[in-house]
This record gives C-alpha cells, sequence and structure tokens, in this order.
C-alpha cells in the first residue's frame, strides 16, 4: 500500500516543554493567544501581538513555535492532554461515588462543558483541521479513547462488565458531538438537553451490553 503524502501545512511546535519553568511559558503563551483571539479576533493573534500580550520577547515565542499557526496546533494538542490529566485527577478523587455519578462527570469533561473546560471555537478547529496530518487526529483519539476504557472499566459498581469496543463507542459518540458541533456551530438551544440525552445513551448501552468474553 502507497504511504499517503504528508500534509504540506503542517505545523509542529518546535518542543513540548519538559521542565515546570519551560512549561510555565508554554502556558502562558497559550493564554495570551486565548486572549487576543477571543478578544479581537484570530488574524489579531500575530507573534508581536502575543509577546506584548504575555510580555516575553518575540525570540522566547520562537523558541517554542515556529510560526501561530504551530502555536494553534501545540494549543489544541494541550486541550486534550488538559482533559486527560482531568479526567484521570477525577477518576482518582471519586473512588466511592455511584458509577452513574461518575459517568456523567467523564462526558461532561469530555464533552467540553466543565467550568475549567479549554477553549476552542469553531474557527479553531477548522484551522487545525488543515494543518495537522491524519496520524495526529488517529493518536488523539486512541489515547482518549483508552483512557475512557482505562477509567470506566475501573468502577466496581457496574451492572455489566462493558466490552472495551462499547466504552470506545461511548467516548467517540461524545468526542463528535464536541468536535462536530463547533465545526457546524450547532446552538445548544438546537439540541435540547443534549448532555443529559448523552449521558441517558450511554447508561443504556452499559446496561444492556454483555460482559466481555476473558
Amino acid at each position: 500500500m502507497a504511504e499517503k503524502p504528508k500534509n504540506p501545512h503542517a505545523q509542529l511546535p518546535h518542543k513540548r516543554p519538559r521542565q515546570s519553568r519551560a512549561q510555565f511559558t508554554v502556558d502562558t503563551l497559550y493564554d495570551g493567544f486565548v486572549r487576543i483571539w477571543r478578544r479581537d479576533g484570530p488574524e489579531a493573534a500575530t507573534t508581536r501581538a502575543i509577546a506584548e500580550e504575555t510580555g516575553y520577547a518575540v525570540g522566547t515565542l520562537y523558541e517554542y513555535f515556529p510560526n501561530t499557526t504551530a502555536l494553534l496546533s501545540g494549543y489544541v494538542r494541550n486541550c486534550i492532554e488538559q482533559d486527560i490529566v482531568r479526567l484521570r485527577e477525577y477518576n482518582l478523587s471519586s473512588e466511592g461515588k455511584p458509577w452513574l455519578e461518575r459517568l456523567y462527570h467523564v462526558i461532561r469533561v469530555t464533552a467540553g462543558q466543565h467550568p475549567n473546560s479549554p477553549y476552542l471555537d469553531h474557527e479553531m478547529l477548522l484551522r487545525e483541521g488543515l494543518i495537522s496530518e491524519e496520524r495526529h487526529h488517529r493518536h488523539a483519539f486512541e489515547r482518549l479513547a483508552q483512557i475512557w476504557v482505562d477509567i470506566v472499566s475501573s468502577w466496581p459498581d457496574l451492572p455489566v462488565r462493558p466490552a472495551p469496543e462499547t466504552i470506545r463507542l461511548m467516548f467517540l459518540m461524545v468526542w463528535g458531538v464536541r468536535r462536530y458541533k463547533l465545526i457546524a456551530q450547532v446552538k445548544d438551544s438546537e439540541l435540547g438537553n443534549w448532555l443529559d440525552d448523552i449521558h441517558t445513551m450511554c447508561r443504556a448501552l452499559l446496561h444492556a451490553d454483555r460482559p466481555s468474553a476473558r
């Protein structure tokens, strides 16, 4: 099978921060980028504007990102990392709580409806779709899907042991709604109580699923 050509528009950060000081710098750059994006529009989020907004030199920004396209790519990846951290932390802190309550929280975080969910919008996802390669999307899907499998499978009070495929399907439903809702610019008012409805569907899957054969 012929290898798929790489996306000529793909832009990646120069490096990922390894130390806490570097992580603080990158997080500050992301915060400044989002503030400008939301306040003044995407075109206003230039390297110079981000440097002025955050108080860093332009050269500091270039240490991590060759341009604002790469910064956007890094920011979207960072949003996924934040979701993963939030899901893991909640699962540890919610031990002993009923699985229905834990399920609702996992759905809420994955759907971007948690109060501390990172900011994403229509234009961000459209541009990110142009610059990311297929393998990046697949990697993000696999990481988040596996987090769901690990978390949901760990709940001791589930009515049945769900198959991993069932849990991956639930994740895909929630993640797909989050992304396509933004891309298609679907308003909450058009979907009614969509978060509760997704919870009901996932709950039904977990009640109906057969134990996985092991």
